[in-house]
């Protein structure tokens, strides 16, 4: 999300907008947009169901789940259910007629596009 508030202005410029959407429950996106200061909205996808729709949404196994517990991680805290589970990021870029003209999804969650890809795709849509 950091990295997205330091290209935003930038997003502006191009004509774009930049929206973020979160399986947390709104108290707790809340407070990541205050923490990391930030001017874009933040969305929350209540029990991942948007995710769900785009086939974005896996489930932690056992293991993951007894890890997070481990690093004082409370999913279902934090996402208002017990389901365990987690949208994959991605990012889609639309174009202003509601057409998706890129998408960007990993199981990863520490893989993400770079900010400089995202202005440089901008930039050609332009």
């Amino acid at each position: 999300m950091e990295a997205l508030q330091e290209i935003y202005s930038q997003v502006l410029d191009l004509g774009g907008s930049l929206i973020a959407i979160s399986p947390q429950l709104p108290k707790y996106t809340k407070q990541v947009v205050k923490k990391h200061n930030l001017s874009f909205p933040v969305l929350a996808d209540i029990d991942n169901n948007y995710a769900d729709k785009l086939g974005l949404v896996f489930t932690l196994s056992e293991k993951l789940k007894e890890l997070y517990s481990k690093f004082g991680i409370d999913l279902p805290r934090f996402n208002g259910n017990d389901t365990w589970q987690l949208p994959m990021s991605g990012r889609f870029l639309v174009d202003s007629n509601g057409i998706i003209r890129n998408v960007d999804v990993h199981p990863d969650h520490t893989t993400r596009p770079e900010p400089d890809e995202i202005l440089e795709f901008m930039q050609s849509l332009a």
